[in-house]
């Protein structure tokens, strides 16, 4: 039969053991989060600035056609 320490320290190592393992994963997830929400936010910026843009030309090929009727 084990010694009783011996089965308690296998025990308290491997929870150690799976604790490391877990904040290495959370640690890795997280920074690969964060990387993909500011990439997602740049891409927001972007799709923002082009879509203004857009409105512009618009606005301004109304206001072309609206002074061609004038004529």
């Amino acid at each position: 039969m084990k010694d009783p320490n011996t089965k308690l320290a296998t025990v308290l190592y491997i929870h150690e053991m799976r604790k490391q393992i877990e904040e290495e994963v959370k640690s890795k997830y997280l920074k690969r989060i964060d990387y993909l929400v500011g990439a997602n936010n740049e891409l927001i910026k972007e799709l923002e600035q082009c879509e203004s843009e857009i409105v512009t030309v618009s606005k301004e090929s109304v206001e072309m056609v609206v002074d061609e009727c004038r004529l």
